[in-house]
């Protein structure tokens, strides 16, 4: 473990904030840290860029790491993972809530190397719509109607014809994962997509086994990432 101070941060709603480090971290898009918050329990974090983590509060270690402070230090273990693949030609990211964190780093990364991409991205309400701003060509939907399409990103996802894209990357919560799945599925592109898993991590390096799947891969070491094909028969 080493520990890095937080340079800066950005608030983007009550709950979302990303924090920047004074450090950049050699890793790839997809791929997350296990972040130690001194008193409170480890957690994984998905990166939203080689300098920050992207974090929403849904338990008492992110409900601090929000109201972290600049200066303050944090402890980092990683990066862990198996990243997306990637391309340099079309490619189709579709997001759910804070499943945009890694996709904004993908994002980034893809347009440094020529590719044309393009984002759904999908949230509650328009507050829930991180890095709106910053994505090059994109569409959004809120489950209130509050921007954009009224619905979630896969109902926004079926209005499209995908058969475009070279490449289709999901990430978001699990029903939004097996709705997009199932989808893909229908339309026979389960071999050009891929989705980023979320699950319950201790260890992060695929030891101690909290975030097996039905097929024995562990998210954070076989994933978490994992192509279409890898997932079809279980999910």
């Amino acid at each position: 473990m080493f520990s890095l101070k937080i340079d800066k941060i950005i608030k983007h709603s009550e709950t979302i904030s990303t924090l920047f480090f004074n450090s950049r971290l050699k890793s790839y898009p997809g791929q997350f840290i296990m972040l130690n918050l001194p008193e409170y329990e480890e957690i994984p974090l998905s990166l939203s860029s080689p300098y920050s983590v992207t974090v929403k509060a849904v338990g008492e270690t992110t409900e601090a790491l929000i109201k972290i402070k600049a200066g303050e230090r944090v402890g980092i273990r990683g990066p862990f993972g198996r990243p997306f693949s990637f391309t340099d030609k079309k490619a189709l990211l579709v997001a759910g809530g804070i499943g945009a964190a890694p996709l904004y780093y993908l994002h980034d990364y893809l347009s440094a190397r020529g590719a044309d991409v393009t984002v759904l991205f999908g949230a509650r309400t328009s507050d829930e719509l991180v890095w709106k701003d910053k994505f090059l060509n994109a569409e959004f939907s809120t489950d209130d109607g509050s921007e954009g399409f009224k619905g979630n990103v896969v109902e926004l996802m079926k209005e499209k014809d995908l058969t475009n894209y070279d490449r289709i990357y999901v990430c978001g919560p699990e029903a939004m994962i097996k709705g997009a799945f199932y989808h893909l599925k229908e339309e026979n592109l389960l071999d050009i997509t891929e989705f980023s898993l979320e699950r319950y991590m201790r260890c992060g390096i695929g030891l101690c086994g909290s975030c097996v799947l039905e097929d024995g891969s562990r998210v954070c070491a076989d994933g978490p990432v994992f192509s279409g094909e890898d997932l079809d028969g279980w999910i």
